[in-house]
Formats: structure tokens, C-alpha cells, sequence
């Protein structure tokens, strides 16, 4: 049925009415007029509008262009010339466990600063617990506290003198715990005590503890409290940190380290209208490290590879390698020098970092996920690390020669030019995290060399060698996309790379500065690779899925210290709000 329909359009200043005949069934359901639309197609073009139907960009142009697309059903929303982009894609976040860890314990995360932030905190948290009650501090890595090391016993005596105190330092196979005098003697750790196997009480001359456990668990889990959420809280918090995620413009995730369990609550999510953004699920692939027993752990799992739907979808398998950088434990190719052993507390001059997996057993695992059709991926940080895990590609790649298997790089801190070329020779893409260097870049530069201060977070040293890069989080800990333990702002991310500045304005390796373009692309098209979903999203172009968000500052030409401070006006996924401020 054809209607004559007429249309009141602002265009450039004027008010402009247009009447045309038009199809009622091939109107779009949403159109863009009046924008700065950055498309980050391959030529980075730009346009003035675009139009969505059935949640697809349909068509995309100028403003005359799409004005044929607009119907009596028709949402217009006019962009007042502000700059549309993609929907960003956050590419490695922990939703599911944010969600977790913020019930678990009785206090929202805080990011502290200093020793004097940690005791002010607690001093606070004395006043409203019960004197039984221990009080976990909050968790505080050490390269991000003002005096460059943790609370000990007697900073948690100053502020909690007689209620039961913890600190906890923990990454992959270490854990460090300070206890104040309360809590040691509430968990009954003396000079009698026994240490369990793997546990390591820290004693003074006189034989007593002084406070520090490492890897103890043992003996203070059934004082620490914790609290195990129930499904309706769980769905409740996850769709809120979704919508978190829309206010700043991302309209998809990866979920970078889950189980089939997690696959199935955003499932759930998606089944109840909840999700308001798109989910990829890597999911964690522990083993004996044979390929038999990694094929017989991957065999149970109740769902394969690929498996869902543009809004949730099963992705790699993800193996961990080393530890991390900001712990001493990332496998490095040099031993870490004086500075940076004295600054983790490690006394092994020739100390490289913690290999977690034999090398034997890494190629094992990749070669059990190849051949049981599953994309592959790897926690690794350090450059030795990396090595090993190329190593194993490509000794399995070759044998077994996958189609387009896009093996993941997670963080892969320190970059040069051998590993760029390889990675691209073996279609490797790079998932890295920008937040270390703005909130830890300080601290890492006073322990670690200049050499290694200019490989780190080499995003631009990976771009010469035509690797494929994603920018990201690697959120875990918070809610709010500012002050969380990684911030998820993704303008944070972005700004971080554009300018090399830390969070105090140190500029680190300004040589490794990429341009807002790169920069862009790597949170949308680029990130977009690392799902097989390039064809699908990441930029703004017909027949792709209808994701964009209308940004408060012209991300290309605002002053590169404005960039951070952006945020989504309106974020659509698949043609549909999921965020608005402000009148469109």
C-alpha cells in the first residue's frame, strides 16, 4: 500500500518538508539525519545519516539520500551534527564475576591509592562491622599505591587495633596475604602453628608470624566472609553493569574468561529481553595437559564452539600461560633486574616470571581445541611467553592446517617487530589492555627497564608488522567505568593509546602513539575479527547489524585531554534504545 507522507526534516538550519510516496512496508524503523556518522569502513568514510530496518543498517548516505527511507512508523532522530560511530566493542571484560565478587563481600569495590587511603578506609569500615567480623580490604595491586608497596601488619594495627583485618594480593598461582594482630589471632596463627602444604608463614628472628601469608588460604578462608548470589540478584546486577556498559557506548562484549554456566545465564538473559548488548563467551580450558585429557574436557562441555546467536555466542577456549606484569609473574624473555625483584619481593637474581603450562602441554591443548573445531586463545603477558605460545601455533597449525583459526594473543604486553611479523604470518591477533599503562605506566617505569618501557602495551610496533589488534579493559572489579580496578571507559582506553599518558601525565614511548582512527578501529571493526563477526559489525555500513552510539564530543578533532571525558548520548543495538539522555 502506497502512502503519500509528509516530512518535516531540520536540515543544515532550514526546516525542510518533504512529501513522497512511500511503501508502509519498506520504511526503515529508525533514521540518523544531521550527523557526523564516522562509518570506519575500510576508507574511514564519512556520512551525514543512515536508516535501520529490522535492525540492520539498511541504507547510508546523506541526508537527501535517506530521506526515502522514512516513513508515518519511522523513529527520527536528528543528531544536531554531533559524531555517530559504531557500537565500541569491549573485546575482554568479566561481567559475570564484577557481578560476583561485588555481592560477595560486604563493601562495593573502592579504588584506594595509598596507605593512608587503605587506613582511612578501614578505620571506616570499623565503625559499621561487628567486632567478630573480619574485614577484607579491598583489593589494591601494589604498582598502584602511592609508597610502591602493600599494607603490613602494622599499617592494619594503626587503623583496626582491635577488629580482624585482611589484605589480599592475589594473581594466578600467588597469593599474599597481610594479616593485622586481630586477625592472627583470631584464625589462631602463632609460632605453633603448622604451615599446610604450599603455605608460607612469613616469621621474624623470634620465630613469630609477622603477618604476611603467601598462598595460605588454608587458614583464613573460613574467616574471610563471603556470599554466594542468588540467581535473581546475579541477572538483576548483570543486565545493570550491561546497561553500565551502554552509557558509554559499548553495545558489545566479550565475556574473556567463563564456563558453559556463563554462556547459559546471558542465554537467559537474552530468552527473558534483559541483554542490551551482545555477548561472546570464551570459556576456560584447564586439563592435564595431554590431548587426550584436554579432548575429554572439552567433550564435556554441553556446548561447542559457535554455538548461539548474533546476541550470545560461544567463542574460544582460553588457556593460561604466565601471570602478569603488575605481580612479577609475566614469563619474560630477560630476567626482571634489581629494581623490579625488590619492588615484587622475589629474591632470584635470574628470575624471568612464572611459566604455567610446559610448553609440550601448551601446543597439546591448542592441538585438542583445533581438533575438535574450536577457536583457541591464551592469557599470556610476557614476551617468553608469547613465544611459547607462537611456538605451539605454529608447529599445530601446520601440522593439522585449521581454516582461518584467529588464535587470540590476551594481553601480550611487550611488543617488537619479530613478534608482530609472526603473529600476522600466522593470523594471530593481539586482545591488550591499555589501563595497565594509564593506571600502572608510573609505577612500571621506575622498576623496568627503558628497553621494556617502550615495548609495553606496543600497539603501534604490532601495527608495523600488520598484526591485528583490540583495545579493551579487561574489566574485573567495580561498576563504575571511571574508578572500577581497570576502568571499562572506553574513551579512557582510546585516549590512553592516542597519547601514551599514564593517569599522572607521564607520556611513556610517545614513539608508540597510534591515531584516533587505529585507535577507533581497534574497539570496533578491528575487535569485531576476533568473533569471525567483521561482516557482521564494527562499522556502519548496509547489512550490518544496527549498532551505534551518538557520542557528547567530536571524537577526531576534540583536544586529544577532552577525549577521555566522552560519553554516549544515545546507544542503539540492533535498531533498538538501550540508552538515551537528553531529548532526541
Amino acid at each position: 500500500m502506497l502512502l503519500r507522507i509528509c516530512t518535516l526534516l531540520l536540515l543544515t538550519g532550514a526546516f525542510l518538508v518533504s512529501c513522497n510516496d512511500y511503501d508502509r512496508d519498506s520504511s526503515a524503523d529508525l533514521v540518523v539525519i544531521n550527523a557526523n556518522v564516522l562509518t570506519v569502513d575500510d576508507l574511514f568514510s564519512n556520512a551525514q545519516a543512515f536508516a535501520i530496518r529490522d535492525g540492520v543498517f539498511e541504507a547510508v548516505g546523506s541526508n537527501d539520500e535517506i530521506e526515502s527511507y522514512i516513513g508515518n512508523q519511522t523513529r527520527v532522530i536528528d543528531a544536531d551534527g554531533r559524531t555517530v560511530i559504531p557500537g565500541l566493542i569491549e573485546s575482554h571484560v568479566h561481567a559475570t564475576s564484577v557481578v560476583q565478587r561485588e555481592y560477595a563481600t560486604p563493601h562495593p569495590f573502592e579504588q584506594l591509592g595509598s596507605i593512608g587511603e587503605i587506613q582511612d578506609w578501614l578505620r571506616t569500615e570499623v565503625e559499621r562491622t561487628d567486632p567478630e567480623n573480619w574485614i577484607p580490604l579491598p583489593r589494591v595491586d601494589v604498582t598502584r599505591i602511592q609508597e610502591g608497596r602493600i599494607p603490613n601488619r602494622a599499617d592494619l594495627d594503626e587503623a583496626a587495633p582491635d577488629h580482624p583485618a585482611a589484605f589480599t594480593w592475589q594473581f594466578a598461582n600467588r597469593q599474599v596475604q597481610v594479616l593485622n594482630t586481630a586477625a592472627l589471632q583470631s584464625a589462631g596463627i602463632d609460632r605453633e602453628t603448622t604451615e599446610p602444604e604450599g603455605c608460607t608463614i612469613e616469621r621474624d628472628d623470634a620465630g613469630d608470624p609477622t603477618g604476611v601469608l603467601e598462598n595460605c588460604s588454608e587458614l583464613t578462608g573460613d574467616y574471610l566472609p563471603t556470599r554466594e548470589i542468588p540467581e535473581d540478584r546475579y541477572h538483576d546486577d548483570l543486565e545493570r553493569l550491561l546497561h553500565n556498559y551502554n552509557k558509554t557506548g559499548i553495545t558489545s562484549i566479550f565475556e574473556r574468561g567463563s564456563n558453559p554456566q556463563g554462556y547459559e545465564t546471558y542465554r537467559q538473559l537474552r530468552e527473558q529481553d534483559r541483554l542490551t548488548a551482545r555477548v561472546t563467551v570464551t570459556i576456560n580450558l584447564s586439563s592435564d595437559g595431554t590431548v587426550e585429557g584436554s579432548e575429554e574436557v572439552i567433550n564435556s562441555f554441553p556446548v561447542a564452539f559457535g554455538e548461539g546467536d548474533d546476541w550470545v555466542r560461544t567463542g574460544p577456549l582460553k588457556l593460561r600461560i604466565d601471570g602478569g606484569i603488575l605481580y612479577g609473574s609475566a614469563y619474560m624473555r630477560e630476567p626482571y633486574g634489581p629494581d623490579a625483584l625488590d619492588f615484587y619481593g622475589f629474591d632470584d637474581p635470574d628470575h624471568h616470571g612464572t611459566l604455567l603450562i610446559s610448553p609440550e602441554n601448551i601446543e597439546n591443548m591448542i592441538r585438542a581445541g583445533y581438533k575438535n573445531g574450536w577457536q583457541m586463545s591464551a592469557h599470556v603477558t610476557g614476551d617468553a611467553g608469547v613465544d611459547r605460545v607462537l611456538d605451539a601455533v605454529e608447529a599445530v597449525q601446520e601440522d593439522l592446517q585449521p581454516d582461518d583459526p584467529r588464535f587470540t594473543l590476551i594481553h601480550a604486553y611487550f611488543a617488537n617487530p619479530e613478534t608482530a611479523e609472526r603473529a600476522n604470518r600466522l593470523g594471530v591477533g593481539i586482545d591488550t589492555q591499555p589501563a595497565w599503562l594509564y593506571k600502572d605506566g608510573d609505577a612500571l617505569a621506575r622498576i623496568l627497564s627503558e628497553e621494556r618501557m617502550n615495548e609495553f602495551i606496543g600497539v603501534q610496533t604490532w601495527l608495523d608488522g600488520d598484526a591485528i589488534v583490540a583495545l579493551n579493559s579487561d574489566h574485573m572489579q567495580g561498576f563504575d567505568p571511571d574508578r572500577s580496578l581497570n576502568p571499562y571507559n572506553p574513551f579512557i582506553t582510546m585516549y590512553t593509546m592516542i597519547s601514551r599518558q599514564t593517569e599522572s601525565g607521564q607520556v611513556i614511548a610517545a614513539e608508540q602513539q597510534i591515531s584516533r582512527e587505529d585507535a577507533l578501529r581497534m574497539m570496533t571493526s578491528n575487535a569485531a575479527w576476533f568473533s569471525f563477526d567483521e561482516d557482521k559489525k564494527g562499522s556502519i555500513e548496509p547489512g550490518k547489524l544496527g549498532d551505534f552510539a551518538i557520542l557528547s564530543d567530536d571524537y577526531l578533532t576534540c583536544d586529544v585531554e577532552d577525549i577521555k571525558e566522552i560519553r554516549s548520548l544515545l546507544t542503539v543495538v540492533g535498531g533498538e534504545i538501550v540508552y538515551e539522555v537528553g531529548d532526541f
